[in-house]
């Protein structure tokens, strides 16, 4: 008879099982860990740059801002100066490359990079260098232009242009007349512009249409106190000794900062029926103010306004905005009211 024999089993002990689990999920750990950090790197790195890149926009875009916003009043400065100060106001930690160009006459472009604390032109990363990424190049840019507005919304008058070439100097006229735009300010005259029958000549300014240049003409408002303006379109004209309705409010922030004032070329027709040809827009800084049933606030350096007397005073100054809506196109002079915009 044979006698099966059974095998011996190999009997580990329970101590023996946990240290072979242990060395199995150790590898997995490992494994894990190198997953999580790059996770980690994802989470922490890719949002430092990602912030980065939205201060060095901010600092780009406030930069060229700026920038354009010097040139248009007559005097770009230190253009890589004003760069540097911006981009590094945007920056948490002060410290941003600013390259400043100039790819058109009225056209600035601002290039921003991050700097690490060495002055090198990047960014350290922290848990990607477990990776073998020490650093990144983050940069951003911003174009932004200038020149005299084709269309905006202002209050409803206008003055002819030959009256506004009255205030400049021979230099500033023969610049205008021969480039489009003359570099400086206005001379600041106080004039007195009236609206009503006894608005003076002007020398070398002929009337039009019964129109006095000496005076100033109320155009047809789009809605409240306002009316939209576009250079390429003839504009109707409205009669009036007194501020059109919706204006009064007006009155009491007219004098805060120069206001764009239309300049035509030509009149045709009276009162309702006037129609005036616009040619671009002027920089009016209102000092003083006289309408029926209005009231008045009269500026001693001009000349008086009293009895049936009815216009503006003040001065031709210069003007640059930022506000949005404004359009601007090539071939307009500029009769020192500018527009900033941002294009890119």
């Amino acid at each position: 008879m044979r006698w099966l024999v059974r095998a011996p089993r190999d009997i580990r002990s329970p101590e023996d099982a946990v240290d072979s689990e242990r060395g199995a999920s150790t590898v997995i750990v490992a494994v894990l860990m190198v997953v999580l950090l790059g996770f980690a790197a994802l989470a922490v790195d890719v949002g430092a740059i990602y912030a980065e890149k939205a201060q060095l926009q901010n600092g780009a875009d406030a930069a060229a801002l700026a920038i354009a916003t010097d040139c248009a009043g007559g005097n770009c400065g230190s253009s890589t100066s004003t760069g540097n100060q911006f981009a590094n106001a945007n920056a948490n930690d002060n410290t941003s490359g600013a390259v400043v160009t100039f790819p058109a006459a009225t056209t600035v472009r601002v290039a921003t990079n991050a700097r690490d604390t060495a002055g090198q032109n990047s960014l350290s990363l922290f848990f990607a260098q477990t990776m073998g990424f020490d650093t990144a190049n983050v940069t951003a840019s911003a174009e932004a232009s200038w020149g005299a507005p084709s269309s905006a919304t202002t209050l409803p008058w206008t003055v002819s242009e030959c009256v506004f070439k009255k205030y400049l100097s021979p230099a500033q006229l023969a610049s205008l007349n021969s480039t489009g735009s003359f570099s400086g300010d206005p001379i600041p005259t106080h004039l007195l512009l009236r609206y009503d029958t006894n608005a003076p000549t002007v020398p070398g300014c002929a009337a039009q249409n019964g129109y006095q240049p000496g005076g100033f003409g109320w155009l047809v408002t789009t809605s409240g106190c306002s009316t939209n303006i576009d250079i390429d379109m003839a504009v109707q004209g409205q009669p009036g000794n007194s501020f059109p309705n919706g204006c009064t409010a007006a009155l009491s922030k007219i004098m805060d900062e120069p206001v764009l004032i239309p300049l035509f070329k030509t009149a045709a027709g009276n009162g309702s029926n006037a129609k005036y040809t616009l040619v671009g827009f002027a920089a009016f800084q209102v000092t003083g103010y006289k309408f029926s049933g209005s009231g008045a606030v009269l500026d001693s350096l001009a000349p008086s306004c009293t009895g049936n007397c009815r216009g503006l005073q003040g001065f031709f100054s210069r003007f640059v905005s930022l506000e949005e809506g404004m359009q601007v196109t090539g071939g307009i002079p500029n009769y020192g009211a500018s527009v900033v915009v941002l294009t890119e």
